[in-house]
């Protein structure tokens, strides 16, 4: 898989270079990785866009054909669900690892954070002037 990034890859030819029924490919793969093949891929392809990005000088687009996509809306949404950021945001922060990544993930934090906080008021009753 790793080296067959940029090329699609089916599960059925995968299977069959096992030798395995594509359930049982699915079944022993699941078992290995903890993970199903198609979400195994994803994974990979996102950790080389990071790397990519992080350590080129590689256009996004670029990168994006380089893990195998070709649109470029799915290629962010999905490194934005991956990462938090979306590549150009990652670009432009210049971030390699260590203090930089620590500063992106508090933007990504105040950027899922409201805007407005709604202030719920305690109603009070008055006292009960009813005598029983």
């Amino acid at each position: 898989m790793q080296r067959n990034l940029a090329r699609p890859i089916r599960m059925p030819i995968l299977a069959d270079q096992a030798n395995l029924s594509v359930s049982r490919f699915r079944q022993i793969f699941v078992a290995q990785t903890g993970t199903a093949p198609a979400q195994f891929l994803l994974r990979l392809r996102m950790r080389r866009a990071r790397l990519l990005i992080e350590r080129t000088f590689l256009t996004v687009k670029e990168i994006m054909a380089l893990v195998g996509y070709n649109d470029p809306s799915h290629f962010t949404r999905e490194f934005r669900r991956a990462h938090g950021v979306p590549p150009t945001a990652l670009r432009a922060s210049g971030a390699v690892t260590g203090e930089r990544s620590a500063v992106i993930a508090d933007a990504s934090r105040s950027a899922n954070r409201p805007t407005h906080r709604r202030i719920r008021q305690v109603k009070t009753r008055a006292p009960s002037t009813r005598c029983a």
